[in-house]
């Protein structure tokens, strides 16, 4: 009885008598009511947060809304104009005229064609329903938009209804009066034409076998040579582990050091410098020094290419007209004025480093939150969408969160607890100089004891240049040799931080490519084991795509293989290395904040200790824009 009771109920939900419906309800089909139950809920708000009208069809679980504006629409994420959270789907589209909003919740599938049409409807028919009385968006407290929204929704499903119907199919005659004789001359081409077409294909035969004989003559030539084959070092047998071959290549033990005071204080003056570098360091201010912001030619440039941009329409008045409009202000933008300013900084985008698909996606927010509005009196409309994409890479790179990591490890301190971070990257990105350098930096600004946790149990020589940090530091080290299991190690070494009272433990892991899923797999159990407080994804300055590809399949990996698939960790931050080597082209970091969400917080200026640095967003984007 209570099985045919809950159907009763989501039969009643779904297809509802006409006479309980309410009267805004009424004189719908069933059809169309069902089509109304595919919709959770819409929304219609300003960009100042107002909410002007809602309705929910359905009661939608949670807070959804909130999620796509702190997520996607105050994070410049709006371009392609639809989302997805969970079970629920977003589409909206934004009047740039009025600042606002409209936003359909949605679950399942759904036809883009449908929702658009449904937008498009309903901001029509709102703008027309509010727009004596709205001005500026804040005299209208709520709008009585209930009856006409359902007549939206009537028109909207007529419409996806005739277009589903099937067309008539053509008869037999129609079909081969309209059919062409394929294997016979073309009708309309000329005789020189359709012998060059029909000469195509042995051409194309002719260029190929020719491409054929010359190589096929380079491999005769070339057969009798052969190369030699570099013998592949063995790292465990093939399943013929041995004592003997893990005592050849453990070069950790039993190895004659010069550990004198004179060799100690070398190698110290190689990565600290003398004593007014440090100095310097202690009074310097933790911030990128500011770097170049392009040059004239790139302005002048960017000047003859806004000059060459054609005019909209062909009447020369409005041509004219459009000309000053663009020097004086107070022009409505366009998506043909947007297109060649904004296709211009995407390329100034891409030459800084940034990669494609984020350079374009930005653009598109950039134009989705431009396109109907009105430049400022004496603002030209360059000047406008460097303001707007200025503003939009602000917002990106200010971190959402505290970046402080020296404070939270004394909060910790504070707490009796040991303030755990692990650093991960790819192969060759710096992990170790640079964590070296975090020691340093947590050692003397904060007066923290830091311990060292030597996890690259692959790398041949990974302990020995931890052990020569250890020395230049004066910081303790916690290893294992190689060969053994990094999440033990780096449980192991939490463990003697709090017996022997550390404060920090900094955890270096092996370099491995974000392709290799058993090394992936390894790294998720050393987080998921050890519970840090800060994971680090250490990345080049260097790289432009493959930082997207790079640091989108590490928090992947991170998310899928968790222990906890209530709680994924993730990567909560990143270390941007190299960055004294880039110049201008610093568009990796933004790059990287667009995938992720997370923000950088520490940068390396170079091989000193005293090379690591805090980033400037304002100085970043000036130097992207030039």
């Amino acid at each position: 009885q209570a099985i045919i009771a809950r159907k009763r109920k989501t039969r009643q939900r779904l297809f509802p008598r006409t006479d309980s419906l309410p009267p805004r309800h009424r004189g719908c089909s069933r059809r169309a009511q069902a089509a109304m139950a595919m919709i959770d809920a819409f929304y219609i708000f300003t960009k100042g947060g107002l909410l002007l009208w809602s309705t929910q069809l359905v009661k939608v679980k949670g807070n959804p809304l909130d999620w796509l504006i702190k997520e996607v629409l105050l994070e410049e994420r709006m371009g392609d104009a639809s989302a997805k959270k969970d079970e629920y789907g977003f589409k909206w589209k934004l009047v740039n005229e009025m600042d606002l909003f409209f936003v359909v919740v949605y679950q399942g599938i759904l036809q883009i064609a449908y929702l658009e049409g449904l937008l498009s409807a309903v901001a029509k028919e709102f703008l027309s329903h509010v727009a004596d009385a709205f001005g500026n968006g804040l005299s209208i407290k709520h709008v009585d938009f209930d009856a006409a929204f359902l007549e939206c929704r009537r028109k909207v499903d007529k419409e996806a209804q005739e277009a589903r119907r099937p067309k008539p199919q053509q008869n037999f005659a129609a079909a081969k009066k309209g059919a062409t004789d394929k294997n016979g001359p073309e009708k309309g081409l000329p005789a020189s034409a359709q012998k060059s077409k029909s000469g195509e294909g042995g051409d194309a035969e002719d260029d190929e076998a020719k491409g054929k004989a010359k190589n096929g003559k380079k491999d005769a030539d070339g057969g009798e040579k052969t190369k030699k084959v570099k013998q592949a070092r063995t790292w465990d047998g093939e399943g013929k582990y041995s004592k003997k071959i893990a005592d050849e290549l453990d070069f950790s033990k039993n190895k004659p050091r010069d550990e004198s005071a004179a060799a100690t204080a070398a190698q110290k003056a190689s990565f600290v410098g003398d004593s007014e570098d440090e100095e310097n360091w202690n009074k310097a201010e933790d911030e990128v020094e500011s770097l170049s912001s392009g040059s004239e030619s790139e302005a002048e440039e960017k000047k003859e290419a806004v000059k060459s941009k054609p005019g909209r329409v062909n009447s020369l008045f409005k041509t004219l007209t459009r000309s000053v409009k663009n020097i004086t202000g107070d022009a409505v933008l366009s998506d043909e004025d947007l297109e060649p300013i904004l296709s211009y900084f995407k390329t100034a985008l891409m030459s800084r480093n940034v990669a494609a698909d984020v350079a374009t996606q930005l653009a598109e927010s950039v134009r989705t939150s431009l396109v109907g509005k009105r430049t400022a009196r004496f603002a030209s409309m360059t000047s406008t969408v460097k303001a707007a994409l200025q503003e939009a890479m602000e917002t990106l790179l200010t971190p959402k969160k505290s970046v402080d990591v020296l404070r939270a490890a004394l909060a910790a301190k504070h707490a009796g607890r040991v303030y755990t971070i692990v650093f991960l990257g790819v192969n060759g990105v710096g992990k170790s100089t640079n964590l070296a350098k975090v020691a340093y930096y947590l050692k003397h600004k904060g007066g923290l004891d830091v311990l060292i946790c030597a996890c690259d149990t692959f790398r041949a020589g990974a302990v020995e240049q931890l052990k020569t940090h250890s020395r230049c530091l004066d910081v303790p080290l916690y290893e294992r040799g190689y060969g053994k299991d990094p999440s033990d190690i780096a449980k192991g070494a939490i463990q003697h931080a709090k017996t022997n009272g550390h404060d920090v433990v900094l955890v270096d892991t092996a370099g491995r490519m974000q392709d290799n899923e058993p090394l992936m797999r390894a790294l998720a159990k050393l987080v998921a084991v050890n519970q840090p407080d800060l994971v680090l994804f250490v990345g080049e300055a260097l790289v432009g795509n493959d930082a997207i590809d790079q640091v989108t399949k590490f928090n992947r990996a991170l998310t899928d293989y968790s222990h906890d698939r209530r709680n994924p960790r993730g990567i909560d931050g990143m270390l941007l290395t190299k960055y004294d080597t880039v110049d201008d082209k610093v568009g990796a970091a933004l790059s990287m904040v667009y995938v992720t969400g997370q923000p950088i917080v520490f940068v390396g200026t170079g091989q000193k200790y005293t090379h690591l640095r805090k980033m400037q967003v304002k100085e970043v984007v000036k130097t992207i824009l030039g």
